[in-house]
């Protein structure tokens, strides 16, 4: 019976019996972690050293490094990240507060690549308005929720229709020398109920007690009147209504453009007068 030939060994093959431990160089084989040549004829010379305490710390050594430049990689792109967000959300309320609308940003996008800093990651205006926005407003709604809770607010509410004939309806909130807009809501039907359920819910939502508001001011229109007296006023009867003397003024221009007539201009005005600034309850507001 013929006797099986020995299987050919060579640096090469002996490099793969060991992968990623060994390389080859010139015909002789390297530890990768040890940086020294090893005697490659002859295995049980190759594990021995695989097997030194020597080789173990440096394999130990080597993997420490790598996860720490691993995770410096990783913090170092996730501070990139947190930087390109805080620039885009910072841009976001500077055009808010300066009333630019967001689709300028698109015109201004070469000159931030040349002048700011990661000014190139600045997307264009409906990547802003996805993508960025939402969490800039969220921010921004959480401090009017801590700047409004539980105080003793004035309020101002109107209703006026957009370019789209929608009636959008604003809520103001007035404490100190603080007064911010805290609701923009798009109503189907405005009457004294949907302006009253409007109001509480916003109230309710700021953690406003309802014995808490002391001023309502809207304007003189006969709905929001009606949501005084009838939705408001037994929820929160500490709460005066002051229509709104801007809009009364208003009314008396239009009334100049449509009357014709000098005394019948002179009659509805005393009407007014009298109606309003006499009124003994609107004195006692006074």
């Amino acid at each position: 019976m013929m006797s099986k030939k020995r299987k050919s060994v060579s640096v090469y093959t002996r490099s793969k019996e060991y992968e990623d431990t060994f390389r080859v160089d010139d015909n002789i084989l390297f530890c990768n972690y040890c940086n020294i040549s090893v005697e490659w004829k002859y295995k049980s010379v190759v594990d021995g050293h695989c097997s030194s305490q020597k080789h173990t710390l440096n394999v130990k050594k080597y993997e420490e490094n790598q996860n720490k430049t691993q995770q410096l990689t990783l913090n170092s792109t996730q501070i990139a990240s947190n930087s390109k967000k805080q620039l885009i959300e910072d841009l976001i309320e500077a055009f808010a507060t300066a009333d630019i609308p967001l689709e300028k940003v698109n015109s201004l996008l070469p000159f931030f690549k040349k002048h700011v800093k990661n000014g190139g990651s600045i997307p264009q205006a409906p990547t802003l308005r996805q993508v960025y926005l939402p969490n800039v407003f969220d921010k921004h709604y959480q401090c009017l929720k801590l700047l409004f809770d539980s105080k003793p607010v004035a309020i101002i509410m109107d209703e006026t229709t957009d370019d789209c004939a929608r009636s959008v309806v604003n809520i103001l909130f007035c404490y100190h020398n603080e007064t911010k807009l805290v609701l923009v809501d798009f109503l189907e039907h405005v009457n004294n109920t949907t302006m009253g359920q409007l109001l509480t819910t916003i109230l309710t939502h700021f953690n406003i007690s309802f014995n808490l508001p002391r001023l309502f001011l809207s304007d003189s229109a006969a709905y929001m009147k009606k949501c005084y007296r009838d939705v408001l006023l037994p929820l929160m009867p500490q709460l005066i209504h002051v229509p709104c003397c801007a809009h009364i003024l208003n009314l008396i221009g239009y009334v100049f453009l449509i009357i014709r007539s000098k005394n019948e201009r002179q009659f509805y005005i005393i009407k007014k007068r009298r109606g309003y600034i006499e009124c003994k309850g609107k004195r006692l507001i006074f």
